[in-house]
């Protein structure tokens, strides 16, 4: 018996903005339940709606939404093909995740403290320059 392989994914869908608040929530939550039937949806987060850089099918805005997903390899291909053949969708990207780098996403990073600055040194550097260059 040969052991199902499942990686980690992540897929941002761009909707159509001339389907509203309602069809986009429908879309979004089609596609959730189609990864959900083939895999498993980590986490679902809507960016909302955002200018595109260009545009795309004569729209400048859509609405954003990336979902991270655990699925087989080849699902994502499906998954990519209805993505194209849905109508509203305008763009869509699926990423495999790097599974080196999943637990260095998942701890949260220390802000490097700020070092104090030696005022006088700056000033004393600043007077050397001024009198090198005065010469």
């Amino acid at each position: 018996m040969t052991e199902v392989v499942k990686n980690k994914y992540e897929t941002v869908i761009v909707l159509s903005a001339k389907l509203g608040e309602e069809g986009n929530a429908e879309l979004v939550e089609k596609f959730k339940a189609l990864i959900a039937k083939h895999g498993t949806v980590e986490s679902v987060d809507e960016w909302g709606k955002r200018r595109l850089a260009y545009p795309i099918n004569k729209e400048t805005e859509g609405y954003y939404t990336l979902v991270n997903f655990e699925s087989t390899p080849d699902f994502t291909a499906e998954l990519d093909r209805r993505y194209k053949i849905t109508d509203g969708v305008l763009r869509s990207i699926i990423v495999k995740k790097d599974p080196r780098f999943a637990t260095a996403a998942a701890k949260p990073r220390k802000a490097a403290e700020p070092k104090p600055i030696d005022v006088e040194a700056v000033a004393a550097e600043a007077v050397e320059a001024n009198e090198s260059a005065a010469e």
